[in-house]
């Protein structure tokens, strides 16, 4: 079988029905109210941060991007219940206060779309249409999953943990949003189920009353709403677990099809960074400018982030600020003599893995994890 951006179109869309429900926007339209977000789609509101959001280590999250797949779900907090089963040993039905009383942990991530610079690709992916700001960085607390699922015993053959929130199509004919992750990320003691988001308790649109947290790894896994979890021996085929949220196990050409047995699921964040302070195609007057802006990976800190002010010809390494924090935002800060004339600022983010980011992105029907060197263009008036 093989999966070309038609192919990925039709399915990931699951047809007219799905595609009814996805209506996309002009590019720069902005969020009725809210200068610090750009609506992407209609119906689901997609927002995508503004640039300018990206020159702190934490996002408020008011200027925090938003992605659905459907409509926000109305959520009864009092008569939820959060569902534990399958291969364990004692099911679980566990209400907001059983949570409460747990032990609670605290970990600071960045949570991003795996389609975040969809838009950038050449040529072009079909999906909704982000760029670059389908991320945020934030401090969530909640109880570990790894004790409740201690609490239910997971079964010797256990081996992956599906989810499901409560957000619902639609229509009937398109698929449920399901996903699942595999044991052994699950029972990490970094893995969360958050039930708040930078010190208050989850909004309806970010995932009230409970979101998984998986930090450093992307955006579809962090399911809203949470209300099912089922401990499985296999990987479940629900449509947005397999075929859809895939990655080549070996890329090709750009615009090439991949056949369907070289997808495989999608898990860390690649390394990236990006400028915050500056927009491409800004006018600026000559003299000393702050460049500012955030770099992150997956599961590693951050080593350096390197400027280049001449189209990459030499590359200046800017100044770290803060704890570098394993799935955090890491701000970098430079201060720039700028000359006057045109020139191309570039950045580019290495972790501690040792891992740089791309001259070019990999290419891939689903155009997911776009992580190549951020380049901007800027005029230096006299």
């Amino acid at each position: 079988m093989i999966l070309d951006r038609r192919e990925f179109l039709k399915t990931s869309l699951s047809g007219a029905a799905a595609l009814a429900c996805w209506v996309e926007i002009p590019a720069l339209a902005r969020a009725k109210g809210k200068d610090e977000l750009i609506r992407r789609t209609e119906r689901p509101l997609n927002y995508e941060s503004v640039r300018s959001t990206f020159t702190t280590r934490i996002t408020p999250v008011e200027r925090f991007y938003l992605r659905n797949h459907f409509d926000i779900p109305q959520v009864d907090v009092a008569k939820w219940r959060l569902q534990i089963r399958g291969l364990v040993e004692k099911p679980l039905s566990l209400s907001l206060a059983d949570l409460r009383r747990m032990p609670q942990a605290t970990v600071e991530a960045v949570l991003q779309c795996a389609g975040n610079g969809r838009g950038l690709f050449t040529p072009r992916v079909p999906g909704v249409q982000w760029r670059y700001g389908a991320m945020g960085n934030a401090e969530w607390k909640g109880v570990r999953l790894k004790d409740i699922l201690q609490r239910a015993g997971p079964k010797q053959d256990a081996a992956f943990v599906q989810v499901q929130g409560a957000e619902r199509p639609v229509m009937d004919t398109t698929p449920q949003f399901i996903r699942a992750i595999p044991l052994r990320k699950a029972v990490h003691p970094d893995t969360l189920l958050a039930l708040e988001m930078n010190g208050k308790p989850l909004a309806p649109n970010r995932g009230l009353p409970l979101r998984l947290v998986v930090p450093g790894w992307v955006g579809d896994d962090w399911m809203r709403h949470l209300v099912d979890i089922e401990v499985r021996a296999d990987e479940p085929k629900a449509f947005y677990y397999d075929p859809a949220y895939r990655f080549p196990v070996s890329p090709g050409a750009p615009g090439a099809a991949i056949p369907a047995d070289q997808m495989k699921p999608m898990t860390k964040v690649n390394v990236k960074s990006l400028i915050g302070s500056l927009e491409d195609g800004q006018r600026l007057r000559a003299g000393t400018q702050r460049i500012v802006g955030v770099a992150f990976s997956g599961e590693a800190g951050i080593d350096r982030v390197e400027l280049s002010f001449d189209s990459g010809k030499t590359w200046t390494k800017a100044a770290l600020e803060g704890p570098n924090t394993p799935y955090g935002f890491r701000v970098f800060r430079h201060a720039w003599k700028a000359e006057p004339g045109s020139h191309e600022i570039a950045c580019r983010a290495t972790d501690t893995a040792g891992l740089t980011q791309p001259e070019v992105p990999v290419w891939n029907p689903g155009g997911y994890l776009h992580n190549a060197i951020e380049r901007l263009r800027v005029e230096v008036q006299s």
